[in-house]
């Protein structure tokens, strides 16, 4: 069996925590580099970012990580944008928020992987908070994005990840379990395991049903390991990465 490792995380503009404003400026680069590094420990295949702020950014992580990549801007906040990068299979963004009639708030992607017996499509999003829209517009929306993700990328996507600024249990929970996805955190009984510094799940990996016997494990990096200590910064980002991998011939 082959494995494809899937790394999923809210980089967090790359500024570190604290960081009071949602207008960030160009990355720390300190912050930056350490994250890298951070990833480069997982050695994952690809990687799904959310808030990076700019085509720049991109270009810095990219060239950073050594990695190809594409890169969505936020369509009603253009900072809350997204990338996707990768190492050696031939990927491709098939479609992206920027493209669709729905007034998505902050981003999502979906691209097709292929190589060495596999193809997979992977969405990428970035939900909104109740923050801009308070909370019941911020839970109908979340849905509206997903349904359009989704419906955008017929005959479907086999994983779906991200920042879904929402706890296991909420809408856009149900909406995908009636769309024949599960939780891969709670598939493999980590459930409880938090994605953010200040404790919480609201980041997120889903995958088809049909699939969940393929997946090999699920991870979420410890708080420790995005401490930062003399940068000046608690911590590298107020979420922690989180990886699967899925087992294919």
């Amino acid at each position: 069996m082959k494995q494809l490792t899937i790394l999923s995380h809210n980089a967090f503009w790359f500024q570190g925590v604290p960081f009071p404003s949602d207008r960030p400026p160009s990355p720390d680069v300190e912050v930056l580099k350490r994250l890298c590094a951070v990833y480069r420990e997982v050695n994952p295949d690809i990687i799904f970012l959310q808030e990076i702020q700019s085509q720049e950014t991109f270009k810095m992580v990219s060239e950073h990580l050594g990695m190809p990549g594409c890169y969505c801007a936020g369509t009603t906040l253009p900072q809350y944008g997204g990338a996707v990068l990768w190492h050696t299979h031939t990927v491709h963004q098939i479609h992206n928020s920027q493209e669709d009639a729905l007034k998505t708030q902050r981003m999502w992607q979906a691209v097709e992987i292929e190589g060495n017996n596999l193809c997979l499509r992977i969405g990428n999003v970035h939900l909104p908070s109740g923050r801009q829209l308070g909370p019941e517009r911020a839970a109908t929306q979340r849905t509206a994005e997903l349904q359009d993700l989704i419906r955008s990328c017929e005959p479907g996507l086999d994983i779906i990840v991200g920042d879904f600024n929402e706890q296991s249990g909420g809408a856009a929970s149900e909406y995908l379990e009636r769309c024949g996805y599960v939780d891969v955190a709670t598939l493999s009984g980590r459930a409880d395991v938090p994605t953010n510094i200040g404790e919480g799940r609201g980041d997120h990996i889903w995958i088809k049903r049909q699939m969940a016997g393929y997946v090999g494990t699920y991870d979420v990096a410890a708080k420790q390991d995005l401490a930062c200590g003399e940068t000046g910064k608690q911590y590298l980002s107020d979420h922690l990465p989180l990886w699967i991998t899925v087992e294919y011939q």
